[in-house]
Order: structure tokens, then C-alpha cells, then sequence
């Protein structure tokens, strides 16, 4: 903490002020005391200076000790200094307020010596475990830094063995992460830990790839959502039991192993059937088989969606496949909708027009693209969100 050594003291009382200076001067060793005689003064050194402690008498011209206690307790750069009011009347309603307002000590003048230097000490000890804390806070942050670009160099690396195996994998499989973690933070269920995992498992997807035959490398694991070869049903495992060997890797390995399950319970390992597949790898499922069209059967961007639409619900879980479509739209220049902006709810206004279709988490096709809205219109979508929440934003002409 910072300004750890200086200590203020705020009475009005000069005889006070001297006394409690004298009594913590000859006390406690290598402290700065700072005198106020009123409350603003008071109010404008710890603003400034920041003491590590403040010792305020509870009346003082220019406003209370709970005045300046309360501006302490509010201001996010000085709260947390240790503040101590003094009071040489008996009033329960204002040392109620005290604790209500985050006093850490209440006490009664004259002060009692031995009292008041306790809790002096206690404020110093508190104070050298807050900086201690806080200088192991800098040191795991840095740690945490460096291991995540560790993490980035381990994982490029991986990507560049694959690249040398399967051509053109490192860029695709860039694209898989970009749409993969847009969709998780889109759909907005996942936290940031599990954002960095669904990343880390779009970029690592293929590694079970790396032992198929030469003339396989560049055939789909799964073709109409049953393996194209025999081999194939070793990718997902082998994948799997690859990155599952760094122990940071194991909900990456999970998700690795069941992109291949299809959502009818009918793919590969386990059969798992929609909700028993992680949602990681639902949504990587979609945006990799996306990509395999594009990039290995060299279809367009149209194309390619069509193709993943029609599997909706068989092979890929809706959401997804819904959110995929506003990610494609929003990202691929061929078929990219121009004067469009996405809004949320609130944001919806009379008079805007729909640029495409919105859904709803059930799979509900709420509204078609090219409506023009109104208010009871936008009363009925925002009705309709509390129950079967719209999937994704609203897509309106500028």
C-alpha cells in the first residue's frame, strides 16, 4: 500500500491533537504524522496523501467524522485506509452508523493508551500483509502472463506439426477458433476460462489426424455423419489422449474427443446425443465442418452454410447452426449483407427493417429478414425473449 508510513490525526481539540501526536510519536518508530484541525482539511490530505491510517475526531468544523469516513468508504483509490473515529460523547446512533458506514475502530476520548496503540499496531500489521499480498499478486500475474504466452508458443507450435501434415491446416483451423470462440461469447453461457479452452480445442481439433494415411489427410473424419473409413474412428480418441497428456489440457481433450458425435446420438466414439456433448464441441463441430467445405471441397461461403443448415438438428446442434449463419454473414465478403448493424433488444427502434431472420434459442423462427418494425412488434420480441431467449443479436439496416 502505498504512503504505508504516514499516519493522520484530525481534531479540532489542539490539546487532543498534541497529546495523540506525542503519545504516537514516542510509540511506534518510522511513522510520518500528519495534523488536521477541521474536517475539510482532513478530507483533502487523505485524498492527496493517502495515509495508511486516519485518526478523525467525530466533530469537527466543516463536517463529521462520518462525513469523511463516508467519502473514504466511496472514493475506489482511498477506501481502503484504515480509519479510526474518536468521540468523547456516548452516541449508539452515530457509532452505529460508524460500522454501518466500514469504521474499523470506534473509540472513546479521552483515549486509553494502551487501546489506542493496539490498535495502531493491528492497522500497521494489517497493512504489511496488504502489501505483501499485493506484491504476490503482481508476481502470480506476471507468472500467469508468461505462461499464458508459453500456452500461445506450445499450441502454434502443435499447429505448425500439423501444418506439416495436412496442408493449409494452421489457417483454417484459425478461422475454426475465430468463429468457435465468437459463437461461445455470442451465445453467452460460457466463462473466460472456458472460452480459452473452446480456443485451444479449435486450434488442437485435428491433432488425432496427424497418424491417417498420406492418401487420407485431406478426406472429412465423417461423410453425411458416418466415418469415411475404417481409420477414422481412431481420430477422435487419438486426439483426445494426445493433448490430454499436459494436465492443463483436460477439458481441451474432452472436447476433442466428442466433436465427431453427431447430435441424432449417431457419430463417433461414445454415440453421445445432443445434450450429452460438451457445447465446446458442439460449436466446434459446426464451425470445422464449415471450414472442411470450404477448404478441402472448395465450396463457396453460400454453399458451404447450406450445407451445415440442412444438418441441422441431425448432425449439429440448432443454436449453433444459427449462430453460425450470423457469423458467416458478418465475416465473409462474398456474402456479407452491407447497411446492416447488430442491435440488441433495447436498442430496436420503430421503423427499422430486418436484414435477416431472428430465432430464438427453441429453434423458433420469430421473425423473417425485410420486416419493418413497430412497437407492438418489438413488445412481442422482447415478451417472447423472457421466456425463449433470441439467439445472438438483431440484424437491422443502418
Amino acid at each position: 500500500m502505498e504512503n504505508s508510513n504516514k499516519i493522520l490525526i484530525a481534531d479540532d481539540d489542539h490539546a487532543a491533537l498534541a497529546s495523540i501526536e506525542r503519545l504516537l510519536s514516542t510509540t511506534i518508530k518510522d511513522i510520518e504524522i500528519i495534523k488536521a484541525d477541521n474536517s475539510n482539511a482532513a478530507l483533502n490530505i487523505i485524498l492527496s496523501k493517502k495515509p495508511m491510517i486516519a485518526v478523525c475526531d467525530l466533530h469537527m468544523p466543516g463536517g463529521s467524522g462520518l462525513d469523511i469516513l463516508r467519502k473514504v468508504r466511496s472514493d475506489s483509490e482511498v477506501k481502503d485506509t484504515y480509519f479510526i473515529l474518536l468521540s468523547s460523547t456516548n452516541e449508539k446512533e452515530n457509532k452505529a452508523k460508524a460500522y454501518e458506514f466500514g469504521v474499523d475502530a470506534y473509540l472513546a476520548k479521552p483515549v486509553d493508551s494502551n487501546q489506542f496503540i493496539s490498535k495502531i499496531q493491528s492497522a500497521l500489521r494489517l497493512n504489511k500483509m496488504q502489501v505483501q499480498i499485493k506484491k504476490e499478486n503482481i508476481l502470480l500475474t506476471k507468472l500467469a502472463e508468461e505462461l499464458e504466452k508459453e500456452l500461445q508458443d506450445m499450441i502454434k507450435l502443435a499447429v505448425k506439426f500439423l501444418q506439416a501434415r495436412i496442408p493449409a491446416s494452421f489457417d483454417m483451423l484459425r478461422r475454426v477458433a475465430d468463429a468457435s470462440v465468437w459463437i461461445a461469447q455470442t451465445y453467452g453461457d460460457s466463462t473466460t476460462e472456458e472460452i480459452r479452452d473452446i480456443e485451444v480445442s479449435a486450434y488442437l481439433s485435428q491433432a488425432g489426424r496427424i497418424f491417417l494415411p498420406d492418401n487420407l489427410l485431406k478426406t472429412p473424419v465423417l461423410s453425411n455423419g458416418l466415418p469415411t473409413d475404417p481409420i477414422m474412428y481412431q481420430v477422435p480418441t487419438s486426439g483426445s489422449e494426445i493433448v490430454s497428456s499436459v494436465r492443463r489440457f483436460k477439458n481441451v481433450a474432452e472436447n476433442i474427443k466428442h466433436i465427431y458425435e453427431n447430435f441424432d446420438g449417431t457419430g463417433i466414439p461414445d454415440r453421445l446425443k445432443s445434450w450429452q456433448i460438451p457445447f465446446p464441441a458442439r460449436i466446434i463441430r459446426v464451425a470445422l465442418d464449415y471450414e472442411e467445405y470450404r477448404t478441402f471441397q472448395r465450396k463457396k461461403a453460400r454453399e458451404a452454410l447450406e450445407l451445415i443448415k440442412k444438418e441441422s438438428q441431425r448432425l449439429y446442434d440448432h443454436r449453433v447452426v444459427i449462430l453460425m449463419e450470423q457469423f458467416v454473414k458478418s465475416n465473409e465478403d462474398e456474402i456479407k449483407i452491407s447497411n446492416e448493424i447488430a442491435l440488441q433488444l433495447i436498442e430496436l427502434k420503430p421503423g427499422m427493417i430486418t436484414t435477416r431472420d431472428i430465432f430464438t434459442d427453441k429453434g423458433l423462427k420469430l421473425l423473417p429478414q425485410g420486416v419493418s418494425l413497430t412497437e407492438p412488434v418489438i413488445q412481442k420480441i422482447i415478451n417472447i425473449n423472457t421466456t425463449d431467449p433470441i439467439l445472438g443479436n438483431v440484424y437491422v439496416k443502418i
